[in-house]
């Protein structure tokens, strides 16, 4: 038998025989850890009933529902909320039921010790220990959320239900025909995502008196059950912190080697922190409104943004477009400042034009017009000589034989979409995507756990929005900067960083599952061509590029001979980026002294 295979077998043969404690001890050592993980979470939840998993992270299930909470403006419910799955991440089955909540009052008194003064600890303890009554009559505020159109729909729900609001979910129906209108979409959900991480901040602080809310899963040794963890953690003093507006909840893991940490905030970027010593990553930082929202699209001219209700009001759709127009502004303004660039006249009556009503009832289908609009369809309106999108009509325009049809009459999201498209154009390139759902490659169980026997889940909506985190949080990685490199780029020592680009895995405890990131790109523009002429709508794309798109198929391709050979690492992302000169989310290797071992090689 081959070296590779034998140690193949024994891998197999050690996952099967030892405690999955001795199993990390052994393999933490590897000089090739080619699976060092983007995150390091816990499942979330299984299906009543069936026990199958849900495709979801215990932190991101965590928020959600304590998101939703916020709507019973009682602290009391809400702590209980962040706080109800506290022990799933020991994985104590008891009789096979996953055993996952604190029963102790003497703990409830330590970990809540800072609320002490300001909410009735006990009736948080009760709201948590109860949130899985025997009787639907005895449905608390957590049960409530978690039987709700939120986290409780199978996978079927996704394609076939349409979305809808309903008590603790808010939508927005947009038509979306056309690539002006997906521009727009792609530039909405930006805007959404920045405003709902504030409105939800806010709440929290309202609410709690805190405004962001970080869990760091925290090990503990030679512990199997929740009354032992309860005993580690009282003897340990662990407790919920307050620092500096960040509420800081400890989760007691019995599958975690070090200290990791999810932090959702109120900002709009997701941020990876990277340990650059240990070589590996460390936690991650994610906006409230990427964590809580998602663009649900329903069809090629159909799309719903749908976000958790936390209290307050339906952001107004003619609002969301107002503050877009603020920032595209501001990111002219910023640009020509830094290239000392003069305003022209295009950029000083930038959007003056705008009619906020008309944009939001197009893009709502509420516009109504016999005459349909040259660009995507749907009714429009004559275009009078003094609007910018007047050009279409001249004889330059690159396409005027495909408008003949409908010439002169255009919708106005479409124009809006024109509009910025001939403001940018000539500053910077229109490079717009839409993070798509993970694909899962591959999934693992790591051991031989009660219930976790299936490697199909069941997916809900609030899966559908961490899988798109988790094309995020890939994506991200291209934006991250080291002490020794700039933000898109990696030099020869950092050649460690390679694995999370070629071969990015998730670790949701008890599984290990490979992924696919997905992004789907709505706008590729150049300056000296029409951004219109080269989009389109591509949900299945790895990385949108300028030679090539480089499709979820060839990456498992790259993947395989990555995972062969991670000697390849740095040739491999040079390959990639010569072949498929990927537009973003493949970074720049630099090297010095003419190449790496592998290149040298090959030459």
């Amino acid at each position: 038998m081959g070296e590779r295979k034998y140690k193949k077998r024994k891998i197999k043969e050690t996952r099967r025989q030892l405690p999955l404690d001795v199993y990390f001890k052994n393999t933490a050592d590897s000089k090739t850890d080619l699976t060092s993980p983007l995150i390091e979470g816990t499942l979330a939840r299984t299906e009543k009933g069936t026990e199958m998993p849900h495709l979801d992270e215990l932190t991101h299930h965590l928020i959600v529902v304590s998101a939703a909470s916020l709507r019973f403006n009682s602290r009391e419910a809400t702590l209980a909320a962040l706080i109800h799955d506290y022990f799933k991440p020991v994985f104590d089955f008891g009789q096979t039921r996953w055993r996952h909540l604190i029963t102790d009052d003497e703990l409830y008194s330590q970990i809540l010790s800072v609320f002490k003064e300001s909410v009735d600890v006990n009736k948080v303890a009760n709201i948590s220990r109860w949130h899985h009554p025997k009787k639907e009559k005895d449905c608390n505020e957590i049960c409530q959320i978690e039987q709700s159109g939120a986290l409780s729909g199978l996978e079927v729900s996704i394609p076939f239900s349409l979305p809808k609001s309903q008590e603790f979910i808010i939508t927005e129906h947009l038509r979306v025909a056309g690539p002006y209108r997906m521009f727009l979409l792609a530039h909405l959900r930006r805007k959404l995502i920045k405003m709902l991480s504030k409105k939800y901040s806010e709440r929290f602080q309202e609410i709690l008196g805190v405004s962001r809310i970080r869990y760091e899963y925290r090990p503990l040794n030679g512990v199997s059950t929740i009354e032992e963890a309860a005993e580690y953690i009282k003897k340990e003093n662990w407790k919920i912190e307050i620092d500096n507006e960040t509420m800081i909840i400890p989760l007691p893991s019995r599958f975690h080697r070090d200290l990791f940490y999810f932090e959702y905030y109120e900002e709009s970027n997701v941020v990876i922190d990277v340990d650059e010593n240990a070589k590996k990553i460390r936690g991650i930082r994610i906006p409230f409104g990427a964590a809580l929202s998602t663009v649900y699209l329903t069809s090629s001219r159909d799309a719903y943004l749908l976000y958790v209700g936390a209290g307050f009001e339906q952001l107004a759709l003619k609002d969301v477009i107002k503050e877009m127009l603020n920032d595209l502004k501001k990111m002219l303004d910023d640009y020509d400042l830094k290239k000392k660039k003069q305003k022209n006249e295009k950029q000083k009556s930038a959007f003056e034009q705008i009619d906020l009503d008309k944009i939001a009832s197009s893009l709502t289908g509420r516009f109504n017009n016999d005459e349909a609009c040259i660009f995507c369809g749907e009714p429009g309106e004559p275009i009078a000589e003094n609007e910018k999108i007047s050009s279409v009509l001249e004889d330059k325009f690159t396409d005027r034989w495909l408008l003949l049809r409908n010439a002169g009459v255009a919708c106005p999201a479409c124009k809006l979409g024109f509009e910025i498209e001939e403001l940018f154009r000539p500053r910077r390139r229109l490079d717009e995507y839409i993070p798509y759902e993970a694909l899962v490659s591959n999934v693992k169980i790591l051991h031989d756990v009660p219930i976790f026997k299936e490697t199909e889940f069941i997916r809900s909506i609030s899966s559908k929005i961490w899988l798109e985190l988790l094309s995020e949080i890939y994506y991200s990685l291209y934006f991250n900067k080291t002490k020794d490199s700039k933000e898109g780029s990696i030099k020869k020592e950092e050649e460690w960083i390679i694995k999370f680009f070629l071969n990015p895995t998730v670790l949701v405890y008890p599984y290990e599952i490979e992924i696919t990131p997905q992004a789907m790109t709505v706008a590729l523009g150049y300056q000296k061509k029409k951004f219109i002429l080269q989009s389109g709508l591509h949900s299945s794309v790895v990385f949108p590029g300028n030679e090539k798109d480089l499709l979820p198929e060839e990456f498992l391709v790259l993947r395989k001979v990555y995972a062969s050979n991670p000697e390849l690492g740095i040739y491999l992302l040079q390959k990639l980026r010569d072949v498929y000169s990927p537009i973003f989310g493949v970074p720049e290797v630099k090297i010095k002294g003419g190449g790496s071992r592998a290149r040298k090689r090959k030459h």
